[in-house]
């Protein structure tokens, strides 16, 4: 099974990224992606504990813009989470 859109505590999630993957893998669950709200917070302790588990990890985020008033999100996946551009733009997003 294939998880493709999940949060974890670093944006709006209810779970550490150790304790979601834990709850993937124990529903059979063998790619995981976390894809946090404006924020890669999350990924490198869901990247170690995908490691552990045995689970694929892919890198990802949802980020958030504004039109017209409303949000419209933007899943992106196989994201490079130690990318200088990436940490800024997201802090402007912040800001």
């Amino acid at each position: 099974m294939i998880d493709l859109h999940t949060h974890t505590t670093a944006s709006d999630g209810r779970a550490a990224p150790a304790e979601l993957v834990a709850r993937a893998a124990s529903v059979g669950v063998t790619v995981l992606a976390v894809t946090d709200h404006d924020t890669v917070g999350g990924c490198e302790a869901a990247s170690l504990a995908c490691a552990s588990a045995g689970l694929v990890f892919v890198p990802g985020i949802e980020i958030t813009a504004v039109r017209n008033g409303g949000d419209i999100h933007v899943l992106g996946y196989f994201i490079d989470r130690t990318s200088p551009a990436l940490h800024a733009f997201l802090a402007g997003q912040r800001r």
